[in-house]
């Protein structure tokens, strides 16, 4: 059958667009060819280059205590990973001390152990046994422990089962603020220095007058200051928390930790505060609390309270050597003045109020956020 020279043309062309897509898409092919394999050089290469570390998945603040799930493992490149950093939040959270009743220290979980233990010398053959904590409530092998908790073990030289409870549980804090993504690294983090006392409880206080911007895990000093400047420290270094009221942070009211020592010195500048015209009871807070040091206290209280204090069995015989150390000297004169700063007081209430008004606005703009 002939063929019209219509079609003949037609059909050229129509093999001539196959041919010619074909060679665009083998180039296009072989492109994408390219920039994959390049692709996977680069990431090779940055693997090569890189290394798994320990970073935070959240802000931080300086002194918040640090737990296993603020961390997730990361690449990063070698050239950007301090000397100190760590693949493992485990093996810089959990390097706290632990101690129970019986003065043994618990030793944390490390590589290839999911478990708190102790380790037992053994003299007759020089080795080292160690002893899983067992926790007494549900019989299960300590993954976590806090303070209180009673524990069990069984002394792998004795063969006896002996009981304990934790009596000092240091955590682990961050020295600085830290941003998400931060890498791990053992001079960032340091022991809180905080312990858990039989006597400890927590008190709140809507008394003193507060920081406009102070937040919820924020490092404070309660401070006394009289008319004439004179400025004492009631209480030191010491964390708060904030109470929520219909999903709003109160704005004078704050939670503290106390012990039985500080609850009664702290009740003493607070009755001393209303004696005193113009004097202001007031916290100030720490702007680095990982790494700066509790002050040094410098209030007295009256000698009413040094007597309760001194009496009262519920205080630890070494809060009272610390308070007996103290330097002696009172305020109490500082009350036959009171009547006498009547310029001052004024002034001084003005300036609370206006400071509560400002920290009332400031907290309209912070989200409440349950805390633990």
């Amino acid at each position: 059958m002939a063929t019209n020279p219509m079609q003949k043309k037609s059909r050229i062309s129509f093999l001539l667009g196959m041919v010619v897509m074909l060679i665009i898409a083998a180039l296009v092919v072989a492109m994408l060819y390219m920039k994959i394999k390049d692709q996977q050089e680069q990431i090779q290469k940055f693997e090569n280059s890189s290394k798994m570390v320990c970073v935070l998945n959240q802000d931080v603040r300086s002194g918040q205590i640090l737990t296993d799930n603020m961390f997730e493992k990361k690449l990063v490149s070698k050239t950007a990973i301090p000397s100190d950093a760590t693949i493992s939040a485990g093996d810089l959270i959990d390097s706290v001390r632990i101690t129970d009743s019986n003065g043994r220290t618990i030793n944390p979980p490390t590589t290839g152990k999911d478990y708190y233990y102790y380790s037992f010398l053994d003299e007759r053959d020089n080795t080292t046994k160690d002893a899983i904590v067992y926790k007494q409530s549900d019989k299960a092998q300590a993954k976590s422990l806090q303070d209180g908790d009673v524990i069990y073990y069984k002394n792998p030289l004795t063969e006896q089962n002996e009981t304990a409870k934790i009596v000092e549980y240091d955590a682990t804090v961050a020295k600085i603020d830290m941003k998400a993504n931060t890498i791990l690294t053992r001079s960032s983090i340091c022991p809180s220095g905080e312990k858990t006392t039989d006597d400890l409880r927590k008190e709140e206080y809507n008394v003193i007058s507060l920081p406009v911007d102070l937040a919820p895990g924020d490092y404070i000093d309660v401070r006394f200051m009289l008319p004439n400047g004179q400025n004492y420290i009631v209480t030191s270094k010491k964390k708060v928390t904030i109470p929520i009221v219909n999903s709003q942070y109160l704005a004078d009211t704050i939670q503290m930790n106390l012990t039985e020592e500080e609850i009664l010195v702290l009740s003493c500048a607070i009755v001393e505060n209303y004696q005193i015209e113009g004097s202001k009871l007031y916290a100030t807070r720490y702007t680095e609390a990982g790494m700066q040091a509790a002050a040094y206290k410098t209030y007295t209280p009256n000698k009413y309270v040094i007597t309760l204090i001194k009496n009262d069995k519920n205080i630890l015989s070494s809060a009272i050597k610390s308070l007996s150390e103290r330097n002696t000297k009172d305020i109490d004169n500082e009350v036959s003045k009171s009547g006498k700063e009547e310029n001052i007081g004024t002034k001084t209430e003005t300036s609370i109020t206006s400071t509560l008004e400002q920290r009332k606005n400031y907290l309209l703009t912070v989200p409440a956020i349950p805390q633990q």
